[in-house]
C-alpha cells in the first residue's frame, strides 16, 4: 500500500507545471460599474486582475511590481491552502512586509489542497 501511495505521489510530482505570471500593479482610470471613473489599482492595466489557472501540485511564481507610486502592496490568494509556505499568502503585517511603491516581489508556492485528518 505505502509503494502505491509513493509511487502515486512521485507521478504526481512528475507532472507539476511551473505556471509563471508577471505582474505590474498600477493605478488606472476606469469604471468599473460601467458608470462612474474612478482610480484603481490594476494588474497589468486591467480589471478584474487575470486568473491563474493550476492544478495541485503546480509551482506558482508570480513576480508582482509595485508601480502604484504612493501605496505599498501585497497579493494575497484567497482559498490557497499554504502551509509551510504562509510566507507567500500576502496579509501585510501578518504574513508579509508590504511592497514597496517601485519594488518588486516574488510568490512562489505549491498548489495543495487541504490535507484530510483522519480521525481513528
Amino acid at each position: 500500500m505505502k509503494s502505491a501511495l509513493v509511487s502515486l505521489f512521485l507521478w504526481a510530482v512528475a507532472q507539476a507545471d511551473i505556471v509563471h505570471h508577471d505582474w505590474n500593479l498600477e493605478w488606472k482610470t476606469i469604471s468599473p460599474n460601467g458608470l462612474t471613473p474612478k482610480p484603481i489599482i490594476t494588474v497589468n492595466g486591467q480589471w478584474p486582475p487575470p486568473a491563474i489557472v493550476a492544478s495541485e501540485g503546480d509551482r506558482i511564481i508570480v513576480k508582482v511590481k509595485n508601480q502604484l507610486g504612493n501605496e505599498t502592496a501585497s497579493i494575497h490568494f484567497h482559498g490557497m491552502y499554504q502551509k509551510g509556505q504562509n510566507h507567500m499568502d500576502g496579509p501585510v503585517g501578518a504574513t508579509q512586509c508590504p511592497i514597496p511603491p517601485g519594488s518588486s516581489f516574488t510568490y512562489d508556492f505549491t498548489v495543495r489542497l487541504l490535507e484530510v485528518i483522519t480521525v481513528l
